[in-house]
């Protein structure tokens, strides 16, 4: 199969190099330091999933003008790997460039993805991934996994588009070596995932902590008891549905079940201040505090985890104004 992932960061870069390895041919749009790399030295791949070079079965470029000139292929479906913030700009760009439709797997994190690929390419080509998997950044096209929790799921939004296909796509991921099942719920398991984040991500990136660090104080389990509580609310007012019934149940499977898995990584958006880049606070936390403004609805404490960690990434950026 042809294959394009639209993000060579670290996400893509497994998901890319492991259906290159299976035999996929396998085209990667992303910054220039990284597919330079990726074109001169292969894939690297190592951590929880073994030790991996990849340097056959894949090519990657730096803008989408150049990927439409130089390839000819069609491709069989696409996965979106960039950050939240940078989807409906290269969503846009990429229809503009490509008038043959093809399914677009988002593997994103937080809110308002899968909702804005169904306006810009269509419901029938829109599909959602939750990924509870980590992986980091090493150098340019180095990538290590960190850590694994659950299989990777996948599916589109009601029945907008033929579960067959889904099915085929998680078939083909997990034959890769990628632990994936499709289903026909995704929300459920996009908004489980962003409460997940929401009520670690954000906290461990300002105290600059594991996750297991926040399951063993008193006040920063205060802190993400408040949190789960305020998400629950927000998404009632939604009518999302989640796998818990009420924060009181996921609590406990939080901290009994969920941290210890990945009791020593670090939040993505911590690196993300670390590497001086902008987070995706905006599309955890700070989605709840609009869609709870829209609501009419009070979440103080994800108001304020959003709002130190915009402080954190300016300071981190040498942005002065922090208005």
């Amino acid at each position: 199969m042809n294959i394009l992932v639209l993000g060579a960061g670290a996400i893509g870069l497994v998901f890319g190099g492991f259906l290159a390895k299976a035999g996929h041919r396998v085209i990667f749009l992303g910054r220039e330091k990284n597919i330079l790399a990726l074109n001169h030295q292969g894939i690297f791949i190592e951590g929880i999933w073994g030790n991996h070079h990849i340097i056959a079965n894949i090519k990657g470029y730096t803008t989408l003008g150049e990927l439409k000139e130089k390839e000819a292929s069609k491709f069989d479906f696409a996965l979106l790997t960039v950050k939240s913030y940078d989807t409906e700009t290269l969503l846009k760009e990429f229809k503009s460039n490509f008038n043959v439709p093809l399914p677009i797997i988002s593997l994103q994190n937080g809110i308002g993805n899968l909702e804005t690929m169904a306006e810009i390419i269509g419901l029938s080509w829109s599909v959602g991934g939750r990924v509870i998997f980590g992986a980091e950044l090493i150098e340019p096209a180095k990538v290590k996994v960190t850590v694994y929790a659950e299989e990777v799921v996948i599916g589109g939004m009601g029945n907008n588009i033929e579960f067959t296909k889904v099915n085929n796509i998680a078939k083909i991921l997990d034959s890769a070596g990628i632990p994936t099942l499709p289903t026909d719920e995704i929300e459920k398991y996009i908004w489980g995932k962003a409460l997940y984040n929401s009520a670690l991500n954000g906290l461990g990136a300002i105290l600059g902590v594991k996750y297991g660090f926040l399951k063993e104080h008193d006040y920063s389990r205060w802190m993400i008891t408040r949190i789960v509580e305020e998400f629950f609310l927000v998404a009632e007012k939604e009518n999302k549905k989640l796998h818990w019934a009420n924060p009181k149940e996921y609590l406990a499977d939080l901290f009994e079940r969920l941290i210890p898995i990945t009791y020593d990584h670090y939040p993505s958006m911590f690196r993300d201040i670390q590497n001086q880049k902008r987070t995706e606070i905006d599309y955890l936390n700070g989605a709840i505090v609009s869609r709870a403004l829209k609501h009419r609805i009070e979440v103080p404490v994800n108001w304020l985890i959003t709002n130190l960690v915009k402080v954190k990434e300016k300071m981190s950026r040498g942005i002065q104004n922090y208005g």
